[in-house]
């Protein structure tokens, strides 16, 4: 996508429910990084979650600015994976609290929403492949699922 062109159908809407799976990421990476206490689960946690915030900000520019800032666009898909790296490496250093708390998520009801959110990370990862980036019908369904899985995920390290 050019710098000067705006795809069309990014709407103000859209850039709100962009935010609402990186805030229910964020709150379940609250969660989860008490439970699991390491501060390097926590710094993967603030890098994956920036990761997010660069797209919200780039789906709200579009949207409400009607500019495109591509490397807000791209900065996701080397963020992201770092944050979730360091949270991986953070968690497996803390492999005790690690452990209660996926004896947690294994137990009815939580692995339900456990499930669920593995389903919706599925289709995500499926999505991120085929889906264009600057189509709009493609984001709308992208940012469903993403909050179904995060809300399913939230709601699973809460029962």
């Amino acid at each position: 996508m050019r710098p000067d062109a705006v795809p069309e159908g990014f709407t103000a809407a859209l850039a709100a429910l962009d935010a609402v799976p990186v805030v229910l990421f964020c709150l379940s990476s609250i969660v989860l990084g008490r439970r699991i206490a390491s501060p390097l689960f926590v710094v993967g946690s603030v890098v994956a979650f920036a990761g997010g915030a660069g797209k919200v900000a780039w789906k709200a520019l579009l949207a409400l600015a009607r500019r495109d800032v591509p490397i807000l666009a791209r900065q996701m898909r080397y963020v992201m994976p770092l944050g979730f790296a360091l949270m991986v490496a953070g968690a497996v250093m803390r492999l005790d609290a690690l452990a209660g708390v996926l004896a947690s998520l294994v137990r009815p009801p939580a692995v339900l929403a456990l499930a669920a959110w593995a389903a919706c990370m599925v289709a995500m990862s499926y999505m991120a492949v085929h889906n264009r980036q600057d189509v709009a019908r493609d984001n709308w369904v992208e940012e469903v699922v993403n909050t179904v899985g995060q809300a399913a995920l939230l709601l699973a390290l809460l029962l």
